[in-house]
């Protein structure tokens, strides 16, 4: 009977032991897996919180974000600027010659071969570098019942040239840049509403209205004095 008590026992613990050793593993199992699925779950987490964390993201943002910060602004175009100059016509014998380009008179030896100067003056006379007063492109019309503002192009063609008949601006009251009052007073008065677009000796564009003819326009004072607003066009264009 002891022995039959001592061989259950030993059953019995084996089986105890057993058992112990197969929760063991059960416990040791479970706890792999859920460490398994604990990093696997954080992995695919990190993926969509950060989904720009890629080594091609770099590559894909637009490279102008970079560009754009550094281009230097586009200059705005300026308009054209109008001047006033007055000629000291005065000078019965000698034309004085203007330059649109220079801005300025200048010194002409032999005008009828120069194209340095555009437009000439002597008192009421005014001509321009083309036909038979000179070797220029030069020519002009004239635009009557307007503003100096209201001219913004020149006209494609109707440009008059300087001939052995008459200057192309007509030195004449109210046919050309003024009107002459006559006695008692004997002024001459630039007639306003007129706009000369003068083509210069070398084909670029100018406007041009008159203002005034004396030295003391307010009180019409030392005649000669030939006073014109302009503006010129370098380039080439008819814009003003």
């Amino acid at each position: 009977m002891e022995s039959v008590r001592n061989f259950v026992n030993q059953f019995t613990f084996a089986r105890h032991f057993q058992v112990s050793i197969t929760r063991v593993a059960l416990v040791m199992i479970l706890a792999l897996v859920v460490i398994f699925s604990f990093g696997c779950g954080t992995a695919d987490n990190e993926d969509v919180e950060n989904p720009l964390q890629s080594e091609d993201t770099t590559d894909t943002i637009p490279p102008m974000t970079t560009e754009t910060n550094t281009q230097i602004p586009a200059e705005e175009p300026v308009g054209l600027e109008s001047l006033i100059f007055t000629i000291d016509a005065t000078n019965r014998d000698a034309w004085v010659y203007f330059s649109f380009a220079s801005g300025d008179v200048v010194e002409v030896e032999d005008a009828e071969n120069s194209e340095e100067w555009d437009i000439g003056f002597q008192r009421t006379h005014v001509k321009l570098n083309g036909g038979i007063s000179g070797p220029g492109m030069g020519g002009v019309v004239m635009l009557t019942e307007t503003t100096f503002e209201a001219v913004t192009t020149a006209p494609a063609d109707g440009y008059l040239e300087d001939t052995e008949d008459t200057l192309a601006i007509v030195p004449q009251s109210e046919k050309g840049w003024y009107i002459y009052t006559g006695p008692p007073t004997h002024w001459v008065l630039p007639l306003e509403d007129r706009v000369f677009v003068v083509k210069a000796a070398d084909g670029t564009f100018a406007k041009v209205q008159f203002v005034g003819y004396y030295k003391d326009n307010e009180n019409k004072q030392d005649s000669g004095f030939v006073t014109f607003k302009y503006v010129y066009q370098p380039d080439g264009s008819p814009n003003f």
